[in-house]
């Protein structure tokens, strides 16, 4: 077997000029080609390969591509297959579009396909993505090859996709082509391939309207729409404010921003058109605001909300984009409703054997307690003076339970299965009585969005509320639990509990007001971990038992153990929450 022939970039110069081309393509010269992306079959290919990378990057909205094959695989699509037709397609639109504004690239072209025609094997597979490429190639030479019904109608979709306008539509043909041509999985809770499923174009389905959400009815553009808004938001308030460029490059530079006192009210403003109005009144606000926000937390603001859908909110595209992932949510639990609920009903049974346990009373002799009359016989005749009995009580009072969940961007990439779980949690204690509060927190500027999906003593009912569940911002873990703990340890009941997963790593920006000099540290990295470490410890230090779970990468587990110390655990499966949850609170019951 022959080495790949690496000297067509050992030459230094040539290797630049594939680079400027792709730079001229693209008209980004901050861009850099992938080793994917080089070609080693020859020269003509490598120039014809640093044209593509330039088209590609010009005309393929790549976040858009990437939060569709993540979608689609996770609805069971198989994701070589997915990405072998996005190839294909892309090559086909960027080709089309690249050869109407720059006719010299079919000469190019032409020698470089000749190379990679020459550089193919006979084929000799029944794999029909693997044919369709071969007949690709061939066709693209001139030369007619021979295919069969399948090759002919997957490849003839394909190039159909050349007159997309833009990358959504090209997506929107490539799930059509995938559903007419290829399986979708279905998958066990292991993770196991249990069936496959088969869907003509022709017959829309539950699948189809679920996975397409985000692209028809400009779902996507306006979730794309919604970041934008923010942050323009934030860069209309601080653009002005003598840091040059408003929110999108200091924030990346260094993630420290001024605002003007005068700009604050309308901050307040487009938080509440934005996350719904809180239910606090202005004065509990400012009390809860003087005893939290403090020290690291010093600019920094609270609302606590119950959603633009149950408050009086007016914003109606953000409640039709909540509203979506509600059903989003909602729709990924009802996959497994069965096993759910199985596991509600078990998680429900094991904590009540637990209390009832916990109810019963020991009596054991001893010297001292209640007389035994029957007993008696035994002073001055035997050893044992042990006439009296001592009851131990074991129960040790009532429960309340907060369950705190990290609602930041970074967790969107677990949002439905954390709403799924986090439901079934919330059934089991509220089952058995115990009260417990659902909150999500993120951030904006300088507000910690706290949102409430259920109180302490909210009905059953009020548990699906969970499912509107969304994803979006930063995250101050800090100030969430300094706030969560300040109503959780005024509770009447005996036991107090903090539950919250998070991914470990505390990220927000800092935003001084005024003339406020104390812009010292963005809230990131060491000054995060550290103050999150502090709340915790001062939750305990107040009674409240926390435990924190932790769903984020290896990586940042040293950062999570100095966080919660030994009550913290680690799950690379986010399914195991309710259940590790409901083992953590029968130890603090029995023990």
């Amino acid at each position: 077997m022959t080495e790949p022939a690496k000297w067509v970039y050992d030459d230094l110069d040539f290797d630049n000029r594939v680079t400027n081309l792709m730079w001229t393509i693209s008209g980004n010269y901050d861009e850099n080609m992938d080793a994917g992306e080089k070609s080693f079959i020859s020269r003509d290919v490598a120039l014809y390969q640093g044209i593509t990378a330039g088209g590609r990057r010009k005309y393929i909205n790549w976040d858009a591509v990437k939060r569709f094959i993540i979608s689609r695989v996770k609805a069971g699509m198989d994701k070589d297959v997915l990405l072998g037709l996005i190839q294909m397609a892309t090559d086909v639109l960027v080709e089309e579009k690249l050869m109407k504004e720059r006719p010299g690239i079919y000469d190019i072209r032409k020698k470089a396909y000749d190379d990679i025609l020459s550089d193919y094997f006979r084929m000799h597979t029944d794999n029909l993505l693997e044919k369709a490429r071969h007949a690709l190639v061939l066709e693209k030479v001139g030369k007619t090859p021979r295919m069969d019904v399948a090759t002919n109608g997957l490849i003839s979709d394909i190039k159909s996709l050349s007159g997309c306008e833009d990358t959504i539509e090209m997506l929107k043909g490539v799930e059509a082509v995938y559903i007419k041509y290829f399986p979708i999985y279905v998958y066990s809770e292991d993770g196991e391939v249990i069936g496959e499923e088969r869907r003509s174009d022709a017959e829309p389905s539950d699948f189809n309207d679920f996975m397409m959400e985000e692209f028809y009815d400009d779902a996507l553009e306006e979730e794309m729409q919604l970041d934008e808004s923010l942050d323009e938001i934030a860069e209309s308030l601080l653009g002005d404010s003598g840091e040059g460029s408003g929110l999108n490059s200091d924030v990346k530079s260094n993630r420290v921003l001024r605002i003007k006192a005068e700009d604050l009210d309308k901050i307040y403003e487009k938080v509440s058109y934005h996350f719904g109005k809180t239910y606090l009144s202005t004065p509990e606000v400012r009390r809860l605001q003087n005893r939290v926000c403090r020290d690291v937390h010093e600019n920094c603001r609270i609302h606590l909300t119950d959603g633009v859908i149950r408050s009086n909110c007016d914003n109606g595209f953000q409640k039709n984009l909540v509203g979506r992932h509600k059903v989003k949510n909602t729709l990924a639990y009802g996959v497994n409703k069965r096993i759910h609920k199985r596991n509600i009903h078990k998680l429900r049974d094991s904590i009540a054997r637990t209390l009832v346990q916990e109810e019963f009373k020991d009596e054991i002799p001893s010297d001292q307690g209640m007389l035994v009359p029957n007993k008696l016989w035994r002073v001055g005749r035997s050893s044992n003076t042990k006439v009296f009995v001592r009851t131990l009580d074991n129960d040790k009072g009532s429960y309340v339970v907060d369950i705190l969940i990290d609602s930041s961007g970074s967790q969107r990439r677990n949002q439905a299965l954390v709403a799924s779980q986090a439901y079934v949690l919330a059934q089991a204690l509220t089952l058995n009585g115990i009260p417990n509060r659902v909150m999500g927190f993120n951030s904006f500027l300088d507000y910690t969005i706290l949102k409430r999906y259920r109180d302490y003593e909210s009905s059953l009912r009020a548990n699906e509320n969970i499912f509107e569940y969304y994803c979006t911002g930063n995250n101050r873990d800090g100030l969430a639990i300094k706030a969560v703990v300040e109503e959780l340890k005024s509770r009447p009941e005996d036991n107090k509990i903090l539950i919250v997963l998070s991914d470990g790593r505390p990220n927000d920006i800092k935003v001084g007001k005024g003339q406020s000099q104390t812009l010292e540290e963005a809230y990131r990295g060491a000054t995060a971990v550290r103050d999150t470490a502090i709340e915790v410890r001062r939750a305990r230090q107040q009674g409240i038992m926390v435990l924190g779970v932790f769903t984020g990468k290896e990586r940042d587990l040293p950062a999570e153990k100095l966080i919660y110390g030994k009550d913290f655990a680690y799950i690379k499966d986010i399914n195991r929450f309710a259940d590790l949850v409901i083992k953590y609170l029968k130890q603090v019951i029995t023990n």
